[in-house]
């Protein structure tokens, strides 16, 4: 990701400045031109921003924006999507606007998804399946998906890749990296969400979702961490007919979870889907640190037996075993309502500032739980305990990173849709025993065991490099030429400021010369005049005006 860090952005930026006269087009019409001069970009705006910010009043700020990205399609709709999970970054009512966003966009003709089928398979359509429906079961910005019957007679859906939509994103991902930085730098108030950021999390997080191997990858992966739960069904890969922009999955033909009237319709076993769901959940995420990253009421089917079916596995969350022992701690933490340690944990997992208060964080987050003190498991909504004390670590300057962003919202979502099937849905503690065994494992002799290893060989490996270092170090300090360097970002602006105060010193001396070599040459007049005055004093005198007319506009600038 250096070319997005680095500057290559600008390179970018100018080789597709059309599509950066659109983007700035759009918001303007859209009401943001006060940005695009903010960010001194106003030489690529339309002449007559009037006609373009016409019938916008009525509309608040936040639906502007949700317009704006609907508009400028895919990448930034994708990019609405994520900013949706950040609750943490974010006023509730740019969430709520956000979740309203839907790739809306035309469907593939039936044309294009076979010239992209057979390009990536490197055979005819009908030689790779027996039959292909040529209607999308559904499309969506980045691909769409078709049914499909295999040589064998199996049913299958086909998720096909938009073409050319990797250059489409790469060019507005490059973009909005630019963007980003020049809103950092010039609007000061968007530094406490750090866009650059965001854009840098988007972009890895949009590059495995283009990337249907690493979804296959992702399916085998969760189907083999998942096998011990029978009733948990995930789709099939067909491997032989999937590629980097193609997908052949087993298809699921089940009732949705948010379709409640089919459900009572069935006579589907409600409390024995929440269970098993709850706990293929907890186990995803607190033992095997993968799960699915998406988790909607569209992409979790019933399946005939009271089975379980997921799909859609193009976003998955990933936390390390420092990260499920930190998230396991923090639960337990509201199982005991231990809230102290709870700030503690969140200090522990984000990146915060030496200034932070923090027994006026402690004291706010009590606040905020109080209301949640006393009641029982069932009646705790976890999920939105945990993102509004994220809430309150950001305006404490603990930066929560954007995976746990990602937990959490899971946990909300996982917690909204069991109690809509089984209104004594309790997730917390389905997910008791797991969390409190993930604990203990933190202190079993055998984990114990395997940390001291890993202590011992770093400090192995240690005793190995610091006697050579120490020798280099000590023979560094005894030579004539040692010096220590120090480096500071003020220093850097200190040493900017005095070089630009000598060259404007430097042209006050010469605009000061200019207007008295114009005065000596009145007062002595040599050559050719100009009416009454010398041409030589003309020149100097207007030459001066120009130097002086400068460092006046340097001045007020």
């Amino acid at each position: 990701m250096q070319w997005i860090r680095k500057g290559r952005q600008i390179g970018q930026a100018v080789k597709n400045v059309q599509r950066l006269r659109h983007i700035l087009a759009v918001f303007s019409k859209h009401g943001f031109a006060d940005l695009a001069n903010r960010m001194n970009l106003e030489r690529f705006l339309p002449s007559r921003l009037a006609a373009y910010t016409e019938g916008q009043a009525d509309k608040s700020i936040q639906e502007r924006l949700r317009l704006s990205f609907e508009e400028l399609g895919p990448t930034f709709v994708k990019l609405g999507q994520l900013l949706s999970t950040r609750s943490d970054l974010l006023p509730d009512s740019f969430i709520e606007e956000f979740v309203k966003l839907q790739d809306n966009v035309q469907p593939l003709t039936f044309q294009a998804v076979q010239t992209a089928v057979e390009r990536e398979l490197g055979k005819p359509l009908l030689e790779a399946y027996a039959s292909f429906d040529p209607v999308p079961l559904a499309a969506a910005s980045i691909g769409q998906v078709h049914s499909a019957v295999l040589k064998t007679g199996e049913k299958v859906v086909v998720k096909v890749q938009r073409p050319e939509i990797g250059k489409i994103i790469s060019t507005d991902i490059s973009l909005l990296a630019f963007l980003a930085g020049l809103m950092e730098k010039y609007i000061p108030e968007t530094r406490m969400i750090s866009p650059k950021t965001i854009v840098d999390e988007f972009f890895r997080t949009l590059s495995y979702e283009l990337d249907f191997v690493v979804e296959a990858n992702n399916m085998g992966k969760m189907a083999q961490n998942l096998s011990i739960f029978p009733d948990i069904v995930i789709p099939k890969v067909y491997k032989e007919l999937s590629t980097h922009k193609i997908l052949t999955l087993e298809k699921l033909e089940g009732i949705p979870v948010n379709d409640i009237k089919a459900i009572e319709a069935s006579g589907i076993d409600r409390k024995h889907i929440c269970k098993i769901g709850a706990l293929a959940f907890f186990r995803s995420v607190m033992i095997d640190g993968l799960f699915h990253g998406d988790l909607h009421g569209g992409n979790l089917f019933i399946l005939p037996g009271n089975k379980l079916g997921i799909i859609d596995f193009g976003i998955v969350g990933r936390l390390s075993q420092k990260a499920r022992d930190q998230l396991a701690n923090m639960v337990m933490f509201l199982l005991t309502e231990d809230f102290e340690n709870l700030c503690y944990q969140y200090a522990e997992l984000g990146t915060s500032s030496s200034s932070v208060d923090f027994d006026t964080f402690q004291r706010e987050v009590r606040n905020t739980i109080a209301p949640y003190l006393g009641l029982s498991l069932a009646e705790l909504n976890i999920g939105k305990v945990l993102i509004e004390s994220t809430k309150i670590a950001t305006r404490h300057q603990i930066k929560i990173p954007g995976e746990w962003m990602i937990v959490f919202k899971a946990i909300l979502t996982m917690e909204g849709m069991g109690r809509t099937l089984d209104p004594d849905f309790d997730l917390l503690k389905l997910g008791e025993e797991i969390t409190k065994e993930l604990v203990s494992n933190q202190y079993s002799m055998q984990r114990i065991s395997k940390d001291f290893m890993w202590i011992a060989k770093d400090v192995a490996n240690l005793l190995q490099v610091l006697p050579r270092q120490l020798r280099w170090m000590f023979k560094k300090l005894s030579s004539n030429d040692f010096a220590i360097e120090i480096r500071s970002p003020d220093l850097e602006n200190i040493r900017a400021q005095m070089d630009l105060n000598g060259r404007r010193m430097s042209l006050s001396v010469i605009t000061a010369g200019l207007f008295l070599a114009s005065s000596v040459t009145l007062i002595h007049p040599v050559g050719h005049t100009i009416g009454e005055y010398p041409i030589v004093a003309v020149v100097f005198f207007g030459v001066g005006c120009l130097f002086l007319g400068k460092l006046l506009l340097r001045s007020f600038k």
